[in-house]
C-alpha cells in the first residue's frame, strides 16, 4: 500500500475522512480468498534482515508450544527481554530456540530506565544467552527507555561495541513506551548508532508518529511497533466484542499499512492467533475494518490513556500516571495480572497514587482527551496493590 492510501485509512480511523473516499481507495471490504495464507517479510532497515511482518512478543507469555507453531507458519523474529516476568519469558524460550534457532532472529535486552552501566549490561547479556541457550543475539535492545537521558546513556553504545566484538550481539536498538517517545526516538535517529527502534503505535495515537517513522526510514533504521490494540477494551462494548476477530485483524492491517513499519510485535495468546494474523497480513485493511476502528475510537476516546504523560507535570505528588495506567491495562485487558502487580510493586512509593483521593486532580485539566484520571488511578491502586 502506498502512502496516499495509508493516509486515507488512517484518517478514517480518526473520524476525519468520509467513508466514500476510503471506499474509493480500498475497493470496499476485503474478500477472503481460497489461496493459503502465507507470512510476508520486510527488510529491517540497515540490518538487512528480512523479518516477518508479525513478530513473536513474549511479554506475559510462557507457552513454548505456541512459539513452535508460529515459527512453522513463518514468524522469524522473537522479541523478548531479560526483565519480562522476572526472567520467565527467556527461560520459556530456551526449549523452543534449541529447536528453531536457525529459523529465527532473537531480540532481547534489559530495562534501561535506570541507566544501567556498561558492566551490568555485559553481565546481563551473558546471563540471557545462558538462559536461552544461545551463542549470540541478533538484536540487542535496551527496553523501557523513559527519558532522553536513557536514550543517550553512553554506556549503551560502549557495551554494545564490546558485545559485537565478542560475537555476542549483531545490531543495536532501543525500545520505549514513553509519552515523550517522539523527541526521544528522533534523538535516537540523530545519534546514528541505533539500527532499529521499537515503540507503541495504534490508530488512536498515530498522527505525528508518521513523520518519526518516515525519518527512521530515510536513515535506514528499522521500525518495530507494539501496543497496536489501543487498550484491547472491546469486551466493554457488546457490538465490538461480537466483532472481536475482525477488529483484531483490522488493528494489525492498519499498522502494517504504513510502509515505514517493518514488523508488528504481537501477543500470541493461543494457537489460533497465528491464523488471525496471517489473515490480516494477506487481506489488508478493508472498509469494514476501518469502520470498526472508528467505532472503537469513538467508544474509548475519552477513557483510553495514551500514556502521553501530559498530566504528569501538574501532579503535586509526583504520581507516575502513565506507567500506573499502563499496568492497569495489563491487569484488566491483557490478563497479565501477576506481571502488572509486580511492575506496580517496583514503583517507588512516592510515585504511587496514595494522595489521589483527597487531591483536587489538576492532572485532569491537562489531559488532552478528558480522562477521569483520578478515578482510574484509584482503581489501579486497588487492583494492583500486592496483598
Amino acid at each position: 500500500m502506498d502512502r496516499r492510501k495509508f493516509m486515507a485509512h488512517g484518517l478514517l480511523a480518526t473520524g476525519a475522512l468520509s467513508v466514500g473516499k476510503v471506499k474509493a481507495d480500498t475497493g470496499g471490504s476485503a474478500k477472503k480468498s481460497e489461496s493459503p495464507r502465507k507470512m510476508k517479510y520486510r527488510k529491517l532497515g540497515r540490518t538487512g534482515l528480512m523479518v516477518s511482518e508479525v513478530s513473536f512478543g513474549t511479554y506475559g507469555w510462557q507457552q513454548t508450544p505456541v512459539l513452535g507453531f508460529a515459527v512453522e507458519a513463518g514468524v522469524n523474529l522473537v522479541c523478548t527481554c531479560a526483565d519480562y516476568q522476572s526472567g520467565a519469558a527467556e527461560r520459556a524460550l530456551g526449549p523452543a530456540l534449541a529447536k528453531y534457532r536457525d529459523k529465527v532472529f532473537v531480540l532481547s535486552g534489559i530495562d534501561c530506565k535506570r541507566n544501567p552501566d556498561e558492566p551490568t549490561m555485559l553481565r546481563r547479556l551473558d546471563e540471557s544467552l545462558e538462559t536461552m541457550g544461545l551463542e549470540y543475539l541478533d538484536l540487542y535492545v535496551p527496553h523501557q527507555a523513559d527519558t532522553v537521558e536513557n536514550i543517550t546513556n553512553p554506556a549503551i553504545p560502549a557495551a554494545f561495541e564490546k558485545m559485537k566484538a565478542a560475537g555476542k550481539a549483531k545490531y543495536l536498538g532501543i525500545s520505549t513506551h514513553s509519552g515523550q517517545l517522539e523527541p526521544m526516538l528522533n534523538k535516537a535517529i540523530d545519534l546514528g548508532y541505533y539500527d532499529l527502534i521499537l515503540c507503541r503505535y495504534n490508530f488512536m495515537e498515530y498522527k505525528s508518529q508518521q513523520e518519526l517513522f518516515r525519518r527512521a526510514a530515510e536513515h535506514n533504521i528499522g521500525v518495530i511497533v507494539f501496543k497496536v490494540r489501543a487498550g484491547a477494551r472491546e469486551s466493554e462494548v457488546k457490538a465490538l466484542e461480537e466483532k472481536g476477530l475482525e477488529l483484531g485483524q483490522a488493528r494489525m492491517s492498519w499498522a502494517l499499512s504504513n510502509p515505514d513499519v517493518t514488523s508488528v510485535c504481537a501477543h500470541f495468546s493461543n494457537f489460533g492467533a497465528i491464523g488471525n494474523y496471517l489473515e490480516a497480513i494477506n487481506t489488508g485493511l478493508s472498509l469494514d475494518g476501518a469502520e470498526l476502528l472508528d467505532q472503537y475510537r469513538q467508544a474509548f476516546d475519552s477513557s483510553y490513556c495514551r500514556n502521553c504523560a501530559s498530566c504528569t507535570e501538574a501532579c503535586p505528588h509526583g504520581v507516575n500516571v502513565a506507567d500506573i495506567l499502563r499496568f492497569k491495562m495489563y491487569f484488566n485487558q491483557y490478563g497479565f495480572e501477576k506481571e502488572a502487580m509486580a511492575r506496580y510493586a517496583q514503583l517507588p512509593a512516592g510515585q504511587r497514587p496514595t494522595q489521589c483521593e483527597s487531591c483536587p486532580a489538576p492532572c485532569e485539566k491537562l489531559c488532552p482527551h478528558g480522562l477521569n484520571t483520578r478515578a482510574q488511578l484509584l482503581e489501579a491502586a486497588q487492583i494492583l496493590a500486592l496483598a
